[in-house]
């Protein structure tokens, strides 16, 4: 304790001695190294090098999260990142993971409002590999009942223990913006109701994939160990034959003036004290 005692001292003498002498301390500056490019068909690309590992981060986001899916197909957005995992005809279901994980890596998928993102990281030697499974499911996906009935459970099991059957059920982010807000799309639950889940189909399913997991309604981010023009090139292999389709109608997310504050009080028969959420 003495010795760091001495060290803050010493610290600040060094500092009131600068700020005496009028010596300008000079503000560090760093600047993220940002390269970007628009692919024929739309696709975003946006790269970013840092030499300080030999590994690299890509994120492929597309534009469809829970408050811009559509009346009767609450929960999708959240559903279909689960799909997403299910592979396609050329990599079948694993593939994926065994392609990232088996090469140190580590992969992951997340719903927000606007957006749904894919994420992994990796020693810079899979980039090929993991760009043209990013790409594969990009193109299609195995559109099988067993797989959609499969994830159905996964996301509903999610539900009951997330929500249904914890204290307090994430009323903070499940029940807040049906109260703070008038529209479906800022209102609604984005787990989902069970309602829509279970009437959903194998064709809806499809359907929801080819509006919203087209190339020109994605954006593709890589950091890391990389170079600006080889990625550009491989990116442009792997994604550039994908065919663009008609862009996905535009949820109205609009919200009128709100002139006063608002207040709600629900019961929690899970809940032994109450809790508070301010939004």
């Amino acid at each position: 304790m003495r010795t760091q005692l001495s060290i803050c001292r010493a610290n600040m003498l060094i500092l009131c001695g600068l700020a005496i002498s009028g010596t300008p301390l000079r503000a560090q500056t760093w600047k993220v190294p940002v390269a970007m490019k628009t692919l024929s068909n739309g696709l975003k690309v946006v790269i970013s090098t840092d030499h300080s590992a030999p590994t690299f981060g890509i994120c492929v986001s597309y534009g469809i999260g829970f408050r811009l899916e559509p009346e009767g197909r609450t929960g999708f957005a959240h559903l279909f990142e689960h799909m997403m995992f299910e592979g396609t005809p050329n990599a079948p279901k694993g593939t994926l993971d065994r392609v990232i994980e088996g090469g140190g890596g580590n992969d992951n998928g997340d719903t927000r409002y606007d957006f749904t993102e894919y994420v992994e990281t990796a020693p810079v030697s899979a980039l090929d590999p993991v760009l043209w499974i990013e790409a594969d499911r990009m193109k299609t996906l195995d559109f099988s009942p067993a797989n959609l009935e499969n994830q159905r459970n996964v996301v509903e099991e999610e539900v009951r223990v997330n929500v249904l059957n914890r204290p307090y059920g994430l009323f903070f982010a499940i029940d807040l913006p049906g109260k703070a807000f008038d529209t479906y799309p800022n209102a609604h639950n984005f787990y989902g109701d069970f309602k829509d889940l279970d009437a959903a189909k194998i064709g809806d399913v499809e359907t929801f994939y080819r509006q919203y997991y087209s190339p020109n309604n994605a954006a593709l981010a890589i950091v890391g160990d990389v170079e600006p023009a080889d990625v550009f090139g491989k990116v442009e292999k792997y994604f550039g034959g994908i065919s663009p389709r008609p862009a996905p109608p535009r949820a109205k997310i609009d919200e009128a003036p709100q002139s006063a504050e608002r207040r709600a009080i629900q019961p929690d028969k899970l809940a032994n004290l109450p809790a508070l959420a301010v939004g």
